[in-house]
């Protein structure tokens, strides 16, 4: 698999600011060359069940005790595999499977929400409100499990809206 390295935005603490305020610094990741985004904005290709199959049992172990650790997940390492949100059904994380943006997306040959013209979904906001807390665990997470952890699901509102200018964008 071919590599890049990508620079994303993190939130962390600032020190001596108080709980809460969040500071946005860049860093530097790894990244697979045919990035993958979910139909809300969730980038599924830094996620640690993409393809964690093909990455061997002892990732999916890792991936399993990190998020029983972070978010209270009882997974099995065989569940830490997944082909991206708008692949079929019997590829994709359980959790996954009733999203029903997800759903629209798929129903509308869609790789996104971004390509859809209805700007107030309900269904794309339910899918992203999952994730809107997800950057406040750079205040108790070290930055190795921020970001191999927590990060691939941040930002993910910003992306999508920068997907939605892009497809403006395009000629028709």
């Amino acid at each position: 698999m071919e590599i890049s390295r990508v620079e994303y935005t993190k939130h962390e603490p600032v020190e001596g600011r108080g709980a809460g305020v969040l500071e946005e610094r860049s860093l530097l990741r790894e990244h697979p060359m045919n990035p993958m985004m979910s139909a809300c904005g969730v980038m599924c290709s830094d996620c640690p069940a993409y393809l964690g199959a093909a990455k061997g049992v002892a990732h999916q172990e890792r991936t399993v005790a990190a998020w029983r650790r972070i978010y209270g997940l009882n997974e099995t390492s065989e569940n830490i595999s997944c082909g991206g949100c708008l692949g079929p059904d019997d590829q994709l994380f359980h959790t996954s499977r009733t999203c029903k943006a997800r759903r629209c997306c798929r129903s509308k040959a869609f790789s996104s929400c971004a390509e859809c013209a209805v700007e107030s979904c309900p269904d794309l906001e339910k899918a992203q409100s999952v994730w809107d807390e997800v950057p406040h665990l750079a205040e108790a997470l070290s930055r190795e499990d921020f970001v191999n952890y927590a990060q691939p699901y941040c930002n993910h509102r910003r992306r999508l809206a920068e997907a939605r200018r892009a497809v403006g964008q395009r000629p028709q």
